[in-house]
């Protein structure tokens, strides 16, 4: 069973909740047991590999013991995201759903539209609706991609928000 699942999760381009798997599994005498095999993996990884529930699913990824040494594996560096674009999504993220205005008010400056356009082409922000009011700005959340890009299993694990100075903040981890 244990490797069954491990050959689902890397064969998985996005996470598999236990509803899928169950759908996947349920029915099959060959494979009762897949529960406590899940939860086995879970608690105890496999080598390099852990298993990580992210965004209401689970993922299977490389340990965080090894992030040093599979970072030198990629010649591509990664895109740095700028200040402003970590603002932006940060008052996204701890204030959803969340007006363009309102981000404004929370950075204390304006917020451009390719900071916004940005964020969407990497899947981590979108439009969940208009809000009643003049103008029908749109509202923005993140998506479940933000969560499974930064290993999140739900908004409630972000951080928690600590006030230093009136109108600043500062992340507890």
């Amino acid at each position: 069973m244990r490797e069954a699942l491990l050959a689902l999760f890397l064969s998985s381009a996005e996470p598999l909740t236990r509803t899928r798997l169950a759908g996947i599994f349920d029915g099959d005498p060959d494979c009762v047991g897949w529960e406590a095999a899940l939860n086995t993996l879970l608690a105890t990884g496999e080598g390099p590999l852990q298993l990580v529930c992210v965004a209401d699913g689970y993922r299977l990824q490389i340990h965080p013991r090894h992030n040093a040494l599979v970072t030198r594996l990629h010649v591509e560096p990664p895109r740095p995201l700028s200040r402003a674009t970590l603002e932006t999504l940060a008052v996204i993220a701890y204030q959803q759903p969340v007006t363009r205005p309102e981000i404004e008010h929370w950075r204390g400056v304006a917020v451009s539209v390719q900071i916004l356009q940005q964020l969407q082409e990497r899947g981590w922000i979108t439009i969940s609706g208009h809000r009643d009011t003049p103008g029908r700005p749109a509202l923005w959340v993140t998506t479940p991609g933000f969560l499974e890009h930064f290993s999140l299993p739900s908004l409630a694990a972000l951080p928690e928000i600590v006030t230093v100075d009136e109108g600043q903040m500062d992340m507890q981890a």
